[in-house]
Protein backbone atom coordinates (compact mmCIF):
# COMPACT_ATOMS: atom_id res chain seq x y z
CA UNK A 1 0.00 0.00 0.00
CA UNK A 2 2.85 2.74 0.48
CA UNK A 3 3.91 2.53 -3.33
CA UNK A 4 0.58 3.02 -3.91
CA UNK A 5 -0.09 5.87 -1.89
CA UNK A 6 3.55 7.36 -2.86
CA UNK A 7 1.86 6.67 -6.39
CA UNK A 8 -1.01 8.76 -5.81
CA UNK A 9 0.82 11.38 -3.48
CA UNK A 10 3.01 11.88 -6.79
CA UNK A 11 0.36 12.40 -9.25
CA UNK A 12 -1.42 15.13 -7.09
CA UNK A 13 1.88 17.02 -7.24
CA UNK A 14 2.28 16.20 -11.19
CA UNK A 15 -1.25 17.45 -10.90
CA UNK A 16 -0.36 20.80 -8.84
CA UNK A 17 2.62 21.25 -11.29
CA UNK A 18 0.68 21.58 -14.23
CA UNK A 19 -2.38 23.57 -12.64
CA UNK A 20 0.65 26.57 -11.17
CA UNK A 21 2.50 25.95 -14.55
CA UNK A 22 -0.49 26.99 -16.70
CA UNK A 23 -1.56 30.00 -14.04
CA UNK A 24 1.75 31.17 -14.25
CA UNK A 25 1.58 30.64 -18.08
CA UNK A 26 -1.69 32.97 -17.68
CA UNK A 27 -0.48 35.87 -15.34
CA UNK A 28 2.48 35.85 -17.94
CA UNK A 29 0.28 36.66 -20.56
CA UNK A 30 -1.52 39.21 -18.40
CA UNK A 31 1.30 41.10 -17.48
CA UNK A 32 2.67 41.53 -21.19
CA UNK A 33 -1.26 42.77 -22.70
CA UNK A 34 -0.06 45.02 -19.40
CA UNK A 35 2.76 45.88 -20.19
CA UNK A 36 2.17 46.80 -24.15
CA UNK A 37 -0.47 49.25 -23.04
CA UNK A 38 2.04 51.10 -20.74
CA UNK A 39 4.04 50.99 -23.49
CA UNK A 40 1.34 52.51 -25.87
CA UNK A 41 0.60 55.00 -22.94
CA UNK A 42 4.38 56.12 -22.92
CA UNK A 43 4.77 56.27 -26.58
CA UNK A 44 1.22 58.94 -26.93
CA UNK A 45 2.87 61.40 -23.73
CA UNK A 46 6.30 60.99 -25.60
CA UNK A 47 4.59 62.45 -29.06
CA UNK A 48 2.44 64.62 -27.01
CA UNK A 49 5.24 66.69 -25.07
CA UNK A 50 7.33 66.56 -28.78
CA UNK A 51 3.98 68.70 -30.13
CA UNK A 52 3.82 71.00 -26.86
CA UNK A 53 7.35 71.42 -27.67
CA UNK A 54 7.09 72.46 -31.24
CA UNK A 55 4.15 74.68 -30.38
CA UNK A 56 6.16 76.15 -27.32
CA UNK A 57 9.15 76.77 -29.13
CA UNK A 58 8.68 79.81 -31.30
CA UNK A 59 6.67 81.66 -27.93
CA UNK A 60 10.20 80.52 -25.86
CA UNK A 61 12.24 81.91 -28.61
CA UNK A 62 10.83 85.47 -28.42
CA UNK A 63 11.22 85.19 -24.86
CA UNK A 64 15.06 84.36 -25.34
CA UNK A 65 15.46 86.99 -27.64
CA UNK A 66 13.85 89.58 -25.65
CA UNK A 67 15.60 88.46 -22.20
CA UNK A 68 18.76 88.70 -24.12
CA UNK A 69 17.61 92.50 -25.63
CA UNK A 70 16.60 93.41 -22.44
CA UNK A 71 20.24 91.98 -20.86
CA UNK A 72 22.43 94.66 -23.52
CA UNK A 73 20.26 97.63 -22.92
CA UNK A 74 20.98 96.95 -19.08
CA UNK A 75 24.09 96.26 -19.67
CA UNK A 76 24.66 99.67 -21.07
CA UNK A 77 23.44 101.50 -17.97
CA UNK A 78 26.40 99.31 -16.05
CA UNK A 79 23.08 97.30 -14.45
CA UNK A 80 23.13 93.39 -14.93
CA UNK A 81 21.22 91.63 -12.56
CA UNK A 82 23.04 87.98 -13.69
Amino acid sequence: MKFLDNLKTLWQDVKTIQQQSQRLSDQVNTLQAQLNIQEKTLRDLNNSVKRMNFKNKPHLDRIQATSDHLEQELAKYGTNNR
